[in-house]
């Protein structure tokens, strides 16, 4: 008897557990498959600057602008300044000449640079990390790739107040004070 109870016992465990499972694989059919996650990303928003393709906003040396390719445009003349050539766009970058009555310059800007021009020299600061747009500093012209994807840029101009540039911004020159090795007695 002891064997018989062991072997139902067995019994209504396989049937209890047939049952659980059944109801599991139907209650499974009744919301349908489950979901499949895609690996497929979205491709990224067209770039966009705020002032678009208006290269004339650029006059003031304050601008963002779209830059597909080889383009001229006029400045006002701040930091010594009156044109700025970008001459190619390739990859995440810039090839340029800034042009002036008494100066220029020339070189090339990558995404995550930002550029300072000014009457007394220039000078560049580069990050791996995401950048905001400089601040406006009187008589000097920064610029900044914003972004670059596509065979395009976002060039940002930021300048500040015609005028010169703040003292900070040029090279102290040392001075020297003779050492006498036979004072004055």
């Amino acid at each position: 008897m002891h064997y018989n109870a062991g072997r139902r016992r067995g019994r209504l465990v396989a049937v209890v557990g047939a049952f659980a499972l059944t109801a599991c694989q139907s209650a499974g059919q009744e919301h349908g498959p489950a979901p499949t996650a895609t690996t497929e990303s979205q491709p990224a928003p067209a770039l966009a600057a705020a002032d678009g393709r208006d290269y004339a906003a650029c006059a003031d040396g304050n601008c963002e602008v779209l830059v597909p390719g080889p383009v001229t445009f006029a400045l006002d003349g701040r930091a010594g300044f009156g044109e700025l050539v970008i001459h190619r766009v390739e990859g995440t970058g810039i090839q340029f000449d800034l042009k002036g009555a008494d100066s220029s310059a020339s070189g090339s800007l990558s995404t995550g640079c930002i550029s300072t021009f000014h009457s007394g020299g220039n000078g560049s600061s580069c990050s791996t990390a995401p950048r905001p747009a400089p601040d406006p500093v009187d008589g000097t012209l920064a610029m900044q790739l914003a972004d670059a994807r596509d065979g395009q840029v976002v060039l940002r101009l930021v300048s500040g107040e015609p005028g010169p540039p703040p003292a900070s911004l040029f090279p102290r020159i040392p001075t020297f004070r003779p050492h006498m090795p036979f004072g004055d007695d």
